[in-house]
């Protein structure tokens, strides 16, 4: 796979455009994911420390997403610039051209997406759900299909922003001065040590839901960190080599076919 140009649309000036679009899509991800979350885990919100009337909780968890993912992306956007994970398709269209398309942006990602859903959903629905009964796959499947959609692209926005926008570029900042590497691209092996660092992250993630939901037996913390770290590592490589919304493709494909067509199988 070609390795995309390193090639900032404003190298001397921070891109507040850029900042500004991914700010407004972490907000329209989180909201996205409401229907899904209140549906699927009202017990455990229900029990929360701060129990609270619906429309304000709403309107705090709101509050608390702007400065969360508004210093994610500030930090990423800044990072971004050290370690070579571009955003090429925002630069492209916010900044008039400035930055070369990836060959192959959108069909590409999409293809890898819809490979690792494929793979996910056998694991998951194949595999582990006849050896761990307490799974919420059957409660998933019962929901809508429009809230299994749009909890989608809170995976594809948010995450992806939180996990390889931001930490893998700090990861991959802080290993390059460690090993004090000056290019901004760093080393192969630079690159696999962050990415399997922030796999580990990634399902480590899962672990307090699924804590909640069942104990954390041997099969359980397979069933969390297999799927999640073989799907991480791969959004990982697509950021690094195409970008950060290629890995948002990616995931945004991935998840379809596992929130969304897939529960559709169990009905």
């Amino acid at each position: 796979m070609e390795t995309m140009p390193s090639r900032r649309a404003d190298s001397t000036g921070y891109p507040w455009k850029i900042f500004w679009v991914l700010v407004l899509c972490c907000l329209a991800g989180f909201a996205a994911a409401l229907p899904y979350v209140y549906a699927l885990y009202r017990d455990l919100i229900a029990r929360g420390p701060l129990p609270m009337p619906l429309p304000i909780l709403v309107t705090v968890q709101l509050m608390q997403s702007t400065i969360v993912f508004g210093g994610i992306v500030a930090l990423g956007l800044l990072l971004a610039r050290h370690t070579g994970i571009e955003a090429p398709l925002l630069q492209n269209w916010l900044y008039r051209g400035s930055a070369p398309l990836p060959s192959g942006w959108l069909r590409i990602p999409l293809l890898w997406g819809i490979a690792l859903g494929v793979l996910v959903f056998f694991l998951y629905f194949l595999v582990f759900a006849p050896m761990i009964p307490a799974w919420p796959l059957r409660a998933e499947s019962a929901l809508p299909d429009w809230k299994r959609f749009l909890i989608c692209f809170y995976g594809a926005i948010n995450v992806e922003l939180l996990m390889r926008f931001f930490l893998l570029s700090l990861f991959l900042w802080l290993l390059k001065k460690i090993g004090r590497v000056q290019s901004t691209r760093p080393r192969e092996r630079i690159f696999w040590t962050a990415n399997i660092i922030v796999a580990l992250i990634y399902g480590l993630g899962h672990l307090p839901v699924a804590k909640s939901l069942m104990p954390l037996t041997p099969i359980v913390l397979t069933a969390v960190f297999l799927p999640t770290g073989l799907s991480a590592l791969a959004f990982g490589y697509l950021a690094w080599k195409r970008g950060i919304e290629a890995a948002m493709l990616a995931h945004l494909s991935s998840d379809f076919i596992t929130h969304v067509l897939g529960p559709m199988i169990l009905r």
